[in-house]
């Protein structure tokens, strides 16, 4: 019996991961996070309550920052927080979340969805983050609308 090699497989896979390179597109979390990130706007949307769909357009009104100190502050915090655990046990309530829209003076565009109930996750930036605490706190400096008390 001939055994059959595991090489050319293994060859497929490493060719694959150079091929594709770095695929971040232009607004990704990692233009958001980068050192060089120069911002030209903060949309805040929310809160948003459940059922409606968080990315739902209209459900509460729109705040925005034009005060590029204060919006690198909320970026670096919100690209400061942990990811989750494995077996993150969150609390089963729902509650609002919130949707900021972060536009630099390239005009790229990164969305995000904040979550203030449960363990609250914060989508958007690749690996979902966990702890959105310092994110209320950040924005709440920056004189817009964040959850208290959370």
């Amino acid at each position: 019996m001939r055994r059959r090699s595991a090489v050319p497989g293994v060859l497929l896979l490493v060719l694959s991961a150079v091929a594709c390179g770095n695929t971040a597109r232009p607004g990704s979390a990692d233009a958001l996070c980068s050192a060089s990130y120069e911002p030209r706007e903060l949309v805040d949307s929310g809160p948003l309550y459940p059922p409606l769909p968080a990315d739902a357009e209209g459900t509460r009104g729109e705040n925005r920052s034009t005060d590029a100190a204060a919006i690198k502050k909320v970026a670096a915090t919100v690209c400061g927080l942990p990811e989750p655990p494995p077996d993150p046990i969150c609390t089963a309530e729902l509650g609002p979340s919130y949707r900021l829209r972060f536009v630099d003076t390239a005009g790229r565009t990164t969305t995000l969805i904040a979550a203030a109930y449960g363990c609250q996750f914060v989508q958007g930036l690749g690996a979902e983050r966990v702890d959105a605490r310092p994110l209320w706190d950040a924005l709440a400096d920056a004189g817009l609308p964040a959850p208290r008390g959370r």
